[in-house]
């Protein structure tokens, strides 16, 4: 697509847009419209990785946060007697050397040592493994239509608009290095998150893993138990538009220009 072919379609999703929001007719969602197992995954998918929150929302916690935890994992140890031949790894336990070199086979180059053991499947590596698997899953999600469309920020920022498709390949980018982490592959996949998870990460010596949870706690929010609430709520700061009006490009328009009006009634 040329440019002028790319500037002809922004403007022409922009004038829908405000035509939508501009209709008398055009009705709100009544909020269990959009929330349960009805609500469209693809859509509270897109606005949860595009939502630019006071935190920086999914794309600066992969960006920074992730990417620093999974290169130095927190991890529990343990302590463990290995028997080698002709070498020696960590401590030699000698009373322990010496009944294994005097049993049944006599063999004077037998060593028993102590050895420290790093475990990493941990309940925090399990929910960031967790958080790390579903962000993926909702990158899968996000239809052509809307990905090579543009992110529509408040008056008050410093641009008015941000490319989807840079936003989403940078964070794919990240998180398809992060996964070749030989560490990470340790860490078990849980079929689901406990409690017990979330309050490892947030006690955990590692500050960071708390806001692991709290990424996971906003996916829950918006992604597993959807609102219209929180999607208007994203809907202050940042709208997800598609690359061009009608076909599958109406749905996002028509959403995002009852977003509008949703806010305007608000305020």
């Amino acid at each position: 697509m040329d440019s002028a072919t790319a500037i002809h379609d922004r403007l022409a999703v922009v004038e829908s847009l405000i035509r939508r929001a501009l209709d008398p007719w055009l009705v709100t969602p009544a909020p269990q419209e959009i929330s349960g197992p009805e609500a469209d995954f693809a859509t509270v998918a897109a606005y949860f990785l595009l939502d630019l929150g006071p935190d920086g929302g999914v794309e600066l916690f992969i960006r920074r946060t992730l990417v620093r935890l999974v290169q130095q994992l927190s991890h529990s140890t343990e302590q463990l007697e290995v028997q080698y031949r002709g070498q020696v790894r960590g401590r030699v336990l000698w009373p322990a050397t010496y009944k294994a070199r005097y049993g049944e086979d006599y063999d004077p180059t037998r060593f028993v040592c102590r050895e420290v053991h790093h475990r990493y499947d941990t309940l925090e590596n399990q929910l960031l493994k967790y958080v790390m698997d579903q962000i993926g899953e909702c990158l899968k999600a996000v239809p052509e239509v809307i990905r090579q469309g543009t992110c529509y920020l408040p008056a008050t920022e410093r641009r008015l608009s941000l490319s989807t498709a840079v936003r989403l390949g940078q964070m794919e980018s990240v998180l398809n290095n992060l996964w070749r982490h030989v560490r990470l592959q340790e860490v078990t996949l849980p079929q689901r998150i406990t409690e017990a998870h979330l309050l490892r990460a947030e006690t955990s010596r590692t500050e960071e893993y708390a806001l692991v949870a709290q990424v996971y706690r906003r996916y829950r929010e918006v992604v597993l138990f959807p609102s219209w609430g929180s999607l208007v709520e994203i809907g202050q700061r940042v709208l997800p538009l598609p690359v061009r009006p009608g076909g599958a490009g109406e749905p996002w328009i028509e959403l995002g220009a009852t977003v509008l009006r949703a806010r305007k009634r608000e305020q």
